[in-house]
């Protein structure tokens, strides 16, 4: 019965955190922080809140993943061109700290890319404008991470973030955390989770307020061939994301490793307009004691041209 409770109070906990979000609100600020992070995430369809083995990538993922390292420093770098010539740049880093837990930092930055700058010194005509020059634009975001295993089948972990998008010479910014947990279940390798984003307050820029884009999401997965600890297996996901500014989405992954050094991904995404299909590739290999991994994914979009994402993990 414990283990029942264990799970079923956090998502009571998400489910009233949430309570108010369940109406359509328009737009939001931030919308940088919905981009995926790591090369792994987006090749399997924005999928792994549930992947025990996602190591310091969880935290841009699950914070609750990081207690789950069994390696003493982790380091994960993400890069991607993103869509009309913005990119979009991460690191992050978790420490073990035994039976304490597990802490992590993290820092993400997005470039808008350079802007014209113009003003109508006419208003009333149309196409009369002056040239002045360029201004820049960028999301950032800096956080802090700890995550514990609660019981050993149950971990908790949470981050706490500084955000700031920057406009010519105007800026907005904000406090705020995410909240995840992993559970397994007990029933063969079936794990569940569930993990709150982007929670906090409304942000002002200028005069104008606007909503953080917060999203639950809740998920499963299993291996239904061999085990993580195995050189083969093949492991499933999928995962419901109800963000609080459009409809609910879909997500389902599927990962593929072979001899414990090539790996094999993909995933689908329903519920979104113009994206769906996602692949990836990754290869891990030990050097000089430490393991090494680099990942790549590919993200169709239907209108926009598509993207590829990079990821380097390197375990101490």
């Amino acid at each position: 019965m414990k283990r029942y409770l264990i799970f079923i109070l956090p998502c009571l906990l998400f489910k009233t955190l949430f309570a108010s979000e369940f109406s359509k609100v328009g737009t939001t600020g931030f919308v940088f922080l919905q981009i995926p992070v790591t090369a792994r995430y987006a090749a399997l369809g924005e999928t792994g809140i549930t992947l025990p083995d996602l190591q310091s990538e969880g935290i841009f993922v699950n914070p609750a993943l990081i207690a789950l390292t069994e390696r003493k420093i982790l380091v994960n770098l993400s890069y991607a061109d993103w869509y009309v010539e913005t990119s979009h740049q991460a690191i992050g880093i978790s420490y073990n700290l035994g039976t304490l837990g597990t802490i992590g930092v993290n820092g993400l930055y997005f470039n808008f890319g350079d802007i014209q700058k113009t003003r109508n010194p006419f208003p009333t005509e149309t196409g009369s404008y002056i040239d002045l020059g360029s201004y820049s634009a960028a999301g950032m975001a800096f956080g802090l991470s700890f995550a514990r295993l609660l019981t050993d089948q149950f971990s908790l972990g949470t981050t706490v973030k500084y955000v700031r998008e920057e406009i010519d010479q105007y800026h907005a910014d904000n406090i705020i955390v995410d909240i995840g947990f992993l559970f397994y279940t007990g029933f063969q390798s079936l794990r569940v989770g569930a993990f709150l984003q982007n929670f906090g307050l409304d942000a002002k820029y200028v005069e104008q307020k606007f909503k953080m884009p917060q999203q639950m999401k809740l998920g499963i997965s299993a291996e239904i061939w061999g085990s993580l600890q195995d050189d083969n297996h093949l492991t499933v996901l999928a995962e419901v994301a109800h963000p609080n500014d459009i409809n609910e989405h879909i997500q389902f992954g599927m990962e593929s490793v072979f001899f414990s050094s090539l790996i094999l991904r993909a995933g689908y995404k329903f519920g979104y307009d113009a994206e769906n299909l996602t692949l990836g590739l990754g290869l891990r290999f030990d050097f000089q004691g430490n393991l090494v991994r680099f990942d790549a994914a590919y993200m169709n979009h239907e209108y926009l041209e598509s993207t590829l994402r990079y990821t380097l993990v390197l375990e101490f």
